[in-house]
This record gives C-alpha cells, sequence and structure tokens, in this order.
C-alpha cells in the first residue's frame, strides 16, 4: 500500500494548513529582506504615499509580527492532534485577534496621523495583491 492511499483526510487538512501557513510565511519574509518594501508598507502607501519613516518601521516590524505568526500557526498545526476544524478555528482567531488589535492599538502609537477604516485596508490589501 503506497503512503498517499494511507493518508486520512484529517492528516492531508493538517498538511495543507501549514504548507497554507509556510507559503504566507515566506510571502511576508521575503520581502523583509535588504532594499525591498515590506507588504504591510506596500499596503499602507496605497492610502498614504507619504508615510513618516517611524510609520515605515512601524510596518517592518508588523511584516516581521505576521511573518513570524504564520510560522507559529503552521508548527501549532503541525503539531496539534486536534481536529482539523478545530485547529483552523485557532488560527483564524489569531489572524483576527492580530488584526482587530493593532488597528486599535495604531492611533495609540501614532496620535493624530488618520488611518483608513477596516473596509479601505481590506481594499488597500486587495489593490496590491492582484497588481503584482
Amino acid at each position: 500500500m503506497s503512503w498517499l492511499a494511507s493518508l486520512n483526510v484529517a492528516s492531508i487538512w493538517h498538511v495543507a494548513a501549514f504548507l497554507a501557513l509556510m507559503w504566507l510565511a515566506f510571502f511576508f519574509g521575503r520581502t523583509l529582506r535588504s532594499g525591498q518594501t515590506p507588504l504591510i508598507e506596500r499596503f499602507a502607501r496605497v492610502s498614504n504615499p507619504a508615510m513618516s519613516p517611524e510609520f515605515c518601521m512601524y510596518t517592518r516590524w508588523l511584516t516581521g509580527i505576521w511573518c513570524s505568526y504564520f510560522i507559529f500557526a503552521a508548527v501549532v498545526s503541525a503539531a496539534t492532534n486536534s481536529a482539523p476544524f478545530s485547529t483552523g478555528l485557532l488560527i483564524w482567531m489569531g489572524t483576527v485577534v492580530l488584526f482587530v488589535g493593532e488597528y486599535r492599538l495604531r492611533p495609540r502609537f501614532f496620535p493624530g496621523q488618520k488611518f483608513p477604516g477596516l473596509l479601505q485596508q481590506i481594499r488597500d490589501t486587495w489593490h496590491v495583491w492582484h497588481n503584482k
């Protein structure tokens, strides 16, 4: 019997989740190389082309945090024996906590600076992802 036939659906979902999360980590992480514009800075520049150097550094840190989160989530996904649904739910919850938490903290780090709303941020992200 081949190794492929011995895989069950849960195993396939764990592998798929691991690969997807590692791809996201790579996709975010490669933009942190020297001479590259961090991915989150690209998103932010759609609505705010004249970003301050401090905000550029902030977006670099955010890109690194997301990259680290994707690696962490991939390892957790691969290491757990729980149902794929519960692991996926935890990963989505972590994603929402990071996204909304950063959205709420950003004005505290940069008081007085105007930021786009969540829907505009989603549109800006879509714009960057689809205009490569």
